[in-house]
């Protein structure tokens, strides 16, 4: 069962699962559904290589496709300088007199 969802009437929810936001990525390591990764740069790099499949692996319900993004550093940067801005740090703050 997913999602409340009996599998035999929706097989296509087999090794699906919920995407998470990305509010607050910066603060969430490690990365992926099993921790691998211990940064977004590790992840952007992961991406970038087509995922599993594209670094050459047999990953048999990867989804992704193995094609490179072929995404520069600079891109790169850029991406998680984005998801950066997505941190709302003021519940993590701590108040001061």
């Amino acid at each position: 069962m997913g999602n409340g969802l009996k599998l035999d009437k929706h097989p296509f929810l087999k090794n699906s699962f919920k995407t998470v936001t990305v509010r607050n990525i910066a603060l969430t390591a490690p990365y992926m559904h099993n921790g691998l990764f211990a940064t977004l740069e590790d992840v952007l790099a992961f991406y970038n290589l087509g995922g599993g499949a594209g670094m050459g692996l047999e990953v048999e319900n990867q989804t992704l496709p193995d094609a490179p993004l072929d995404l520069s550093q600079q891109e790169m940067e850029d991406i998680i300088a984005f998801m950066e801005t997505l941190t709302d740090v003021s519940e993590y703050e701590v108040g001061g007199d």
